[in-house]
């Protein structure tokens, strides 16, 4: 079939996307050898998380207007640029400018990723297997990074600038790719006001819809979760449980191909719970392991960041497939973005106040109230579910 030709190729993408984890693995470490304390990396990522949120519904609405894929490829291109400016300035502005330019990559790709997916295979009435793809093409991402992980913590150990230049080849590489995806994208009109109105009854359809708020509550729960500790927590935390730098990355391989097999196998599992279930366990796993996490100090923590991965790796097709189900045709990627813009304006705001506490409270004291968190705020966001269900 034509469509799976074209879904293929995103599934290349996703993959050479996954590479560039070979930078990734050893962000923080990278932040913390050119001087920045913790504070200062959470401010970093909670410019990231609020650029992205500004950028998130205009970037939806662009889509929308001149095509999923267009936006797609700007996106690649402004993650590229993203990585070459953390290689070559290396300093709190580069890192900086480099943040900014990689928000608004992904703010471009946001939403756009999957609309593009789902209106391939809708198009040959395979919308049907739109999970199932989706979770494929998380599980490719993972694939690729699971190589650069394994290589990434190695290459750091001697050279701590060089990934963040293969990760900036590896997005060009995918920027390539995705010019070859064939779609036949309607144009539209392209005047302001035409843009203006699918941004805003983009907004106002999901603010108003119960299940896709839910969706966004239980998103501000999970990614703070996933953003504190893999950004601020998991790599300082490794070395303080003895594992040596070299095999940071080799952990993180391990912990990819545990998502990667969760990722591709999500909607099976959701199919068999089904959609309230699969909310359970999602905003469960999380709460469970760093609550865990927060009592162990030995090498035992390993399989435990396992299981906490792989409950990150759930929640992507989870919650994506209850998000698309309810968004209107015309307007799919500008209420996509609009989840994204609440969930990450209000994950930066609260990202420097976590950053603040590790350095005041220590990582155990953090991770005990991060689970805390989690179950509070992941709590009422399934609740909200259940009652949109039943209206």
């Amino acid at each position: 079939m034509r469509a799976m030709l074209e879904i293929r190729k995103i599934y290349l993408v996703h993959f050479l996307a996954g590479l560039s984890n070979i930078a990734a693995v050893t962000f923080t470490l990278y932040f913390l050898a050119y001087g920045l304390n913790q504070a200062q990396i959470a401010g970093l990522f909670a410019i990231f998380m609020i650029s992205l949120a500004i950028l998130e519904i205009p970037t939806g609405g662009f889509a929308d207007t001149y095509g999923h894929k267009t936006s797609i490829v700007l996106g690649l291109l402004f993650q590229a640029l993203a990585f070459v400016v953390f290689f070559l300035y290396p300093n709190y502005l580069g890192f900086l400018v480099g943040m900014i330019s990689s928000s608004l990559g992904l703010a471009f790709q946001s939403g756009a990723i999957s609309s593009l997916v789902y209106e391939i295979l809708q198009k040959e009435r395979l919308n049907e297997s739109f999970q199932k793809v989706l979770g494929k093409a998380g599980g490719y991402f993972l694939f690729g990074s699971i190589f650069g992980s394994t290589i990434g913590s190695l290459i750091f150990k001697y050279n701590i600038g060089l990934p963040y230049f293969l990760a900036f080849v590896c997005f060009t590489a995918a920027t390539i790719v995705m010019c070859f995806v064939k779609w036949e994208f309607t144009k539209k009109n392209h005047t302001t006001l035409f843009y203006l109105n699918i941004i805003r009854n983009g907004v106002l359809l999901t603010v108003k819809n119960k299940i896709l708020m839910a969706t966004v509550v239980i998103g501000i729960a999970l990614t703070l979760n996933r953003m504190v500790f893999n950004q601020n927590i998991n790599q300082p935390y490794l070395l303080d449980i003895g594992v040596d730098v070299a095999y940071i990355g080799v952990i993180a391989a391990i912990a990819g191909a545990i998502q990667a097999i969760v990722s591709i196998n999500a909607y099976k599992v959701s199919k068999v719970f089904g959609k309230a279930i699969s909310l359970l366990i999602i905003i469960t796993i999380p709460t469970v392991t760093v609550g865990a996490l927060s009592m162990i100090d030995t090498l035992i923590a390993i399989p435990v960041i396992y299981i906490l991965f792989a409950g990150h790796a759930f929640r992507d097709p989870v919650l994506t497939h209850i998000a698309q189900d309810e968004v209107d045709p015309d307007k799919r990627s500008t209420m996509s973005s609009t989840i994204s813009f609440l969930v990450s304006i209000c994950v930066g705001f609260l990202i420097p106040y976590w950053g603040k506490r590790i350095d005041l409270l220590g990582i155990p004291t953090v991770l005990l109230y991060l689970g805390t968190f989690t179950i509070t705020v992941g709590g009422l966001g399934l609740l909200l579910y259940i009652w949109g269900r039943k209206n």
